[in-house]
């Protein structure tokens, strides 16, 4: 069994070429690219480290990709709206998205929607949970910044 790899994994909201690569975090060089559009700013995560998750850029829905999978194939997860960001939970229970001033909240397991959460009165801008994947928290254009019990 070879030693674990360590990388770095960027998005690109601009490139012609790619939407997300992985670089080797000692040489530099790039191991692996993504295509299909292009990132949205603070919407790329990793899904357990089976799958990599990236919002489109200025469209309704969210791109995966198998991390493992030589031929890339692109499968989306449509929204209601325009993700403006977007997170996983540590433990790969959860999927939260920011669409305008909402935070959708998705089970993994399942795909099952269990929450559409309202407490923002502009676009949501950043999500993040905890370590323990109990609660997250959500920041957003109106300068709040919310904390959210996931077992609620």
């Amino acid at each position: 069994m070879a030693a674990p790899l360590e990388v770095v994994i960027s998005s690109d909201s601009g490139s012609q070429l790619w939407n997300c690569t992985v670089f080797d975090l000692h040489s530099g060089s790039s191991l692996l690219s993504y295509r299909g559009g292009n990132s949205a700013a603070r919407s790329l995560a990793v899904l357990r480290g089976e799958f990599l998750l990236s919002a489109q850029l200025g469209k309704n829905f969210i791109n995966v990709w198998e991390i493992q999978r030589k031929d890339q194939l692109q499968q989306k997860i449509v929204c209601p709206g325009v993700v403006t960001c977007l997170t996983t939970s540590p433990d790969g229970a959860f999927l939260t998205a920011g669409v305008a001033e909402a935070i959708y909240l998705w089970e993994v397991c399942t795909g099952k929607l269990l929450a559409v959460l309202s407490r923002h009165y502009q676009d949501v801008t950043c999500l993040k949970f905890t370590d323990d994947s109990t609660h997250f928290v959500s920041a957003g254009k109106d300068n709040l910044a919310l904390v959210w019990s996931v077992c609620r």
